[in-house]
């Protein structure tokens, strides 16, 4: 495990980079969170802020704000499903953009490793459970620009100029996450007692919660097997949209979901769960924490603050 590093978190202002520093800071690690947003909300007591816009180049005379940098780790970015037509170039071009820039800097500081956040959504419509060795297929810019991602990465690793690791996650869920997600969504409507639209509920799903993901991730870091690899982080459990959803709503006790209410996307995948055998193998690495149980804690946490 990593510690008493100098770490460089890309989007440490979001749900995922912010319980990483949280995660780091508490193991000894020095870390500097560089994003475009001031999310007051989700900043870490002892992190370092650099605040830049990510789609554009750090300039040489910033590059003494990363001095003596060990890793970088890239969870920069959003999800965003729209397609080509619809200003999907714009979503492909900021992804990559900022993928690109950070390994220029990465490659810079000769840092010991690069460990970048894909996307299960690289994987498109292929049949669950999905392997990293099988042939991706995006179905969207989001998934274009994440899949491009990967390969300009393996490509930094075979030319031996930046040691990296793409690690995809599935769908990963805790404390802070923002309330357009779907599971936040769907706690928020139940703890106000709402009647809300949400689809028939048929997708197969893999959710872990975020302080697996975590540790996987720190696994990663200084881990000479994980380099040039891609590797799934997930719970490997699929469980359908309708069993979270009743389970959120026999753990609170109200909430009116109407099942139906909602069509499902163009295109949706119906079954996304992983096979995780490369992550345990490599990272040494599986999942602790039980759905249902971590569940309760992430609606402790809303209801206090909500």
């Amino acid at each position: 495990m990593v510690k008493n590093s100098k770490i460089l978190v890309a989007g440490g202002t979001g749900f995922i980079g912010s319980n990483l520093i949280s995660e780091l800071i508490s193991m000894g690690n020095d870390v500097i969170s560089l994003s475009k947003e001031n999310n007051k909300k989700l900043k870490v007591k002892k992190a370092k802020y650099v605040f830049h816009d990510l789609t554009t180049p750090i300039q040489e005379k910033e590059f003494e704000l990363f001095s003596d940098i060990d890793y970088v780790i890239n969870c920069a970015g959003y999800i965003d499903h729209r397609c080509f037509s619809n200003g999907g170039i714009e979503i492909f071009y900021k992804h990559f953009k900022i993928l690109y820039f950070l390994t220029d800097l990465a490659i810079k500081k000769r840092v010991k490793a690069f460990i970048h956040i894909g996307s299960s959504d690289e994987y498109g419509k292929n049949l669950s459970p999905l392997k990293e060795s099988i042939r991706e297929s995006p179905l969207s810019p989001y998934a274009i620009a994440k899949l491009s991602s990967t390969h300009y990465l393996q490509h930094c690793y075979k030319k031996g100029i930046l040691n990296t690791v793409i690690l995809r996650p599935f769908l990963v869920f805790g404390e802070g996450q923002n309330k357009e997600r779907f599971l936040p969504y769907l706690i928020d409507n139940c703890l106000n007692n709402r009647e809300f639209k949400v689809s028939r509920g048929e997708q197969i799903r893999d959710y872990l919660y975020i302080k697996d993901f975590n540790i996987a991730l720190i696994k990663a870091m200084d881990n000479s097997k994980a380099y040039g690899e891609v590797i799934n982080i997930a719970s490997g459990i699929p469980i359908s949209i309708k069993d979270v959803i009743d389970s959120v709503k026999k753990i609170i006790g109200k909430g009116k979901p109407i099942l139906g209410g909602l069509d499902y996307r163009v295109d949706e995948s119906m079954e996304l769960y992983a096979d995780i055998e490369k992550a345990k193998k490599i990272l040494n690495w599986e999942p602790k924490f039980e759905f249902k149980n971590s569940l309760k804690e992430v609606i402790k946490w809303y209801l206090k603050n909500d």
